[in-house]
């Protein structure tokens, strides 16, 4: 496959929003030959056959393929016979029957690609934890641009959700060389799906080669087995503040690792700016129970490894003790 479609590839594959998509990137007229090429290279990629994306999503991209093809005499039939083709998760579980889940795949460098398998709902479950977020992603860039602060270490995040970091962090591929890697989650089915997210990208191998997944939750932290895992040097979390009443928790949470593991520990943690008075809030509860807070600066658009909306504003710090 020559590179001509591989900014669409990698968007498609990650459910990047269709109208946002890199169009600007393909020649139009299309010859026969490249309409194919390009189905190929996204609805036809062999990770989408395996583990199809929403169908929602490939109805969207298809009709803007359409549509940017209206003034052609011929259009390809694979794109025809792709918005045809088989409805919800029949390609990877031989049901038609719709799922409320779909799979998306981030492809990070060559040789290097995640799969997640994601709620197709915000919310679901009672859980807002069952999709990849912003800032996760925003976090991903950070950690693949500063592979010192993971390298060696033993590593916790706190409501992680669908499980992308965890998983960023121990894939092969990447050789960021950290320690052992420990997802948590308040929400069980969250913690089912980073098990089955963690069993999707690897295969069997010792425990420390993976990451872990346990129900943890904050207002409870006291009781969760620390004995029976390494004791942290890094805390992550993405997108857990945007609720103020879960502050006192979190807080709690950080105040009784940040006492086990002494000056020792540092939390990394990312953040969608969605509501500024919520974000002040809990950076002057920070400073109110003795935290240092340093602004992180986030990883420019150029230098990227996900497809991710830039305009949506990241803010990243460290909080140290």
């Amino acid at each position: 496959m020559s590179g001509k479609y591989e900014k669409l590839q990698q968007q498609f594959l990650c459910c990047y929003p269709v109208n946002k998509m890199a169009w600007s990137s393909v020649a139009f007229p299309l010859s026969w030959e490249d309409q194919q090429e390009l189905i190929a290279a996204t609805c036809g990629h062999p990770l989408n056959r395996r583990f199809p994306v929403r169908r929602s999503y490939l109805e969207a991209f298809l009709k803007q393929l359409m549509h940017l093809l209206r003034d052609q005499e011929d259009v390809h039939d694979d794109i025809y016979s792709s918005l045809c083709g088989p409805m919800g998760e029949k390609a990877s579980t031989g049901s038609v029957t719709p799922s409320a889940y779909a799979y998306k795949h981030y492809l990070i460098e060559p040789g290097a690609h995640i799969t997640l398998r994601e709620s197709r709902s915000f919310v679901a479950e009672g859980t807002t934890g069952l999709c990849t977020w912003e800032a996760a992603l925003a976090l991903g860039d950070y950690l693949l641009q500063h592979r010192d602060l993971v390298a060696g270490r033993n590593i916790v995040e706190l409501g992680a959700g669908a499980g992308l970091l965890g998983v960023l962090l121990k894939l092969p591929a990447l050789q960021l060389k950290t320690g052992q890697v420990l997802l948590t989650d308040g929400s069980e089915p969250c913690v089912q799906l980073m098990r089955e997210n963690i069993a999707l990208n690897f295969r069997d191998g010792p425990r420390e080669a993976m990451p872990q997944a346990e129900q943890l939750n904050w207002d409870a932290v006291s009781e969760f087995p620390w004995h029976a895992h390494p004791e942290p040097d890094l805390l992550l979390a993405a997108d857990v503040i945007y609720d103020d009443s879960q502050f006192d928790a979190l807080l709690s949470a950080l105040d009784f690792l940040y006492t086990r593991r002494g000056k020792g520990l540092e939390t990394l943690l990312a953040s969608t700016v969605r509501n500024v008075d919520t974000l002040h809030k809990f950076m002057t509860q920070l400073g109110d129970n003795n935290y240092k807070v340093t602004p992180c600066a986030n990883v420019s658009a150029c230098a990227s490894h996900f497809c991710r909306d830039h305009t949506a504003a990241v803010q990243i710090i460290s909080i140290r003790r």
